[in-house]
């Protein structure tokens, strides 16, 4: 499962030292949330992002785009942590998504 979902990421390919670090703050963010997503086991608490994504309205943004799901429920979900709503986050993770994943 895990080498599987290691070919889905733009940013974490595996490696123990993020390359990121000094160089941009979101790659270093999004390369450390990649690689908790390669290594989630807790398939409640992937359901638990899906569903936080579902409610902001999200369930089709980007469908078809080849990243999985659950990754950008995740994503979403470090996102939107201190924003006033999972629908008040919703766009602006989308520009931030795009900017990253598009």
């Amino acid at each position: 499962m895990t080498g599987a979902r290691l070919s889905y990421c733009r940013y974490y390919h595996g490696e123990r030292v993020n390359p990121f670090v000094g160089i941009s703050q979101n790659k270093t963010m999004l390369w450390f949330y990649e690689m908790c997503w390669v290594n989630e086991k807790s398939t409640r608490l992937q359901a638990e992002y899906v569903s936080e994504y579902q409610i902001a309205g999200l369930s089709d943004f980007c469908e078809g785009d080849g990243i999985p799901l659950s990754l950008k429920a995740l994503l979403f979900n470090r996102y939107s942590k201190n924003a006033y709503s999972l629908r008040s986050a919703a766009k602006p993770f989308k520009i931030f998504y795009l900017k990253y994943y598009g």
